[in-house]
């Protein structure tokens, strides 16, 4: 039986896309440390290309070069905007603390309403303004000290969100597109990225486990994962989009915990019981009657 997603149901796969997402940190946790993460992504990209290239079989010959054709720019941008969200993520983490990066990125659903309204009219409601002020002060408990920064980590870190928006308003302009062929960009474009950091930062040494856990996270977390958020992503607002993908910061650190063994901090389980409390929220109380009244052109 086939799912359909729908107005109806479209949070609830964003917050299963989300969870999905969210064991992505897991698998990077559990590499044998001597892996470079631009060969992380590079594999984790390879990944994306191949689980797109198979979801893309499905189709007739003429139907694929038809998906890959057909907005095609828009596509494009999609694909380069989730190659860079997943580099700008690496490039902060490795150089300012993670808090500051979470804190950041949860400022995406405010440039979704903010870009959404600007380019499709669309309006926000109450609920999800009371539940994006919520989520904000949940990770900004869950890292309440701020370790030592850099501008180029802030810097990357501040794009997050920014190409965050950006991605979540092309999905509500998506009618008439495959969202398959962005996906495809996505892959190749993360493989360009990976490729070139991974020669200037000393070489393409990766070890067999490193590869396998680089390829599920992007073949079966993401592959899997990106398909049913763009198709959701469609039916819901872009700002309640990027919100309910914070469930990705919420149940990273439960995975850790739960399979690792490494304890969360009370201030990591506060501040992720806030959050839980926003996404529960707005997931129950539906946007009524809001919909996006122009296109982007």
């Amino acid at each position: 039986m086939r799912l359909r997603i729908n107005d109806k149901n479209g949070s609830l796969f964003v917050l299963l896309a989300g969870a999905l997402f969210s064991f992505s940190p897991l698998l990077f946790r559990w590499t044998s440390g001597e892996s470079s993460e631009w060969l992380f992504l590079f594999w984790r990209s390879v990944g994306i290309l191949i689980a797109s290239l198979v979801a893309l079989s499905v189709r007739p010959r003429s139907g694929r070069v038809d998906a890959l054709r057909v907005g095609f720019a828009k596509n494009l941008l999609a694909g380069a905007l989730m190659a860079g969200m997943s580099t700008a993520f690496i490039v902060s983490i490795a150089r300012i603390d993670a808090a500051t990066t979470l804190f950041l990125q949860s400022l995406a659903p405010f440039s979704a309403a903010l870009l959404g309204w600007l380019l499709l009219r669309e309006r926000v409601d109450g609920h999800a303004w009371a539940a994006m002020g919520t989520a904000v002060a949940g990770v900004a408990i869950m890292g309440s000290s701020w370790g030592a920064s850099n501008v180029v980590g802030l810097s990357a870190a501040a794009c997050i969100p920014l190409m965050l928006g950006m991605y979540t308003v092309l999905l509500r302009d998506s009618q008439g597109r495959d969202l398959r062929a962005q996906v495809v960009f996505a892959g190749l474009t993360g493989m360009l990225i990976g490729s070139v950091a991974a020669f200037a930062s000393g070489g393409f040494d990766l070890p067999v486990r490193d590869t396998v856990l680089a390829l599920a996270s992007g073949g079966i977390l993401l592959g899997v994962g990106l398909p049913i958020f763009n198709a959701a992503g469609r039916y819901v607002p872009a700002a309640r989009t990027s919100l309910l993908l914070l469930s990705e910061i919420v149940l990273a650190p439960f995975w850790v915990w739960l399979v690792v063994d490494e304890t969360p901090a009370q201030k990591t389980v506060i501040g992720g019981v806030v959050i839980l409390v926003a996404l529960v929220w707005v997931t129950t109380h539906p946007n009524r009657g809001i919909q996006s009244r122009s296109s982007l052109t």
